[in-house]
């Protein structure tokens, strides 16, 4: 089973958000409501894939401290709240978007308890994994850019080779 444009839509918003792309959001908030998806809906996909983004932080920041022997383990990731295809479509999306191996076992079973496919799964990874390149590719694209006005700009302020 395949997923449907709206369900493309919330993995989409979720790796937009987890992979904080403001042109990506920019794009699949106005494409989720395209696709059917109500604001109603689109307020609690903002927020789940706000929590998984901030719990994925929570986790990295934590493994960080514990490799500089500031701290313990990381936490276990945490028990998850009532949750349905839509929530965990967004959350999948987020782990992906915030590239947290952590959240990702975590929903990839919450996924499939709730009644996803891994079809569906692996097409919800996809349009993440699209996302996530695509922002990375936009990021570089604007550092190059930056870079070019920079060195055009120092060169007509009279820079010079050192």
């Amino acid at each position: 089973m395949r997923l449907e444009q709206r369900e493309k839509e919330l993995a989409a918003i979720g790796a937009s958000i987890g992979a904080s792309c403001r042109p990506c959001i920019e794009h699949h908030l106005p494409a989720g409501r395209e696709a059917g998806i109500s604001e109603t809906e689109l307020g609690d996909a903002v927020a789940t894939a706000q929590a998984v983004r901030h719990e994925a932080v929570e986790l990295f920041t934590a493994r960080v401290e514990e490799l500089l022997g500031h701290g313990g383990p990381p936490p276990e990731p945490g028990a998850l709240a009532e949750t349905s295809k839509a929530r965990e479509l967004v959350a999948l999306g987020a782990s992906v978007g915030a590239n947290s191996h952590r959240l990702l076992a975590l929903h990839i079973a919450a996924a499939l308890d709730a009644g996803l496919t891994g079809a569906q799964v692996e097409a919800a990874f996809k349009m993440a994994g699209y996302v996530q390149q695509r922002a990375a590719e936009m990021t570089a694209e604007k550092a190059r850019h930056a870079l070019e006005d920079r060195a055009a700009g120092f060169a007509t302020a009279g820079g010079g080779g050192r």
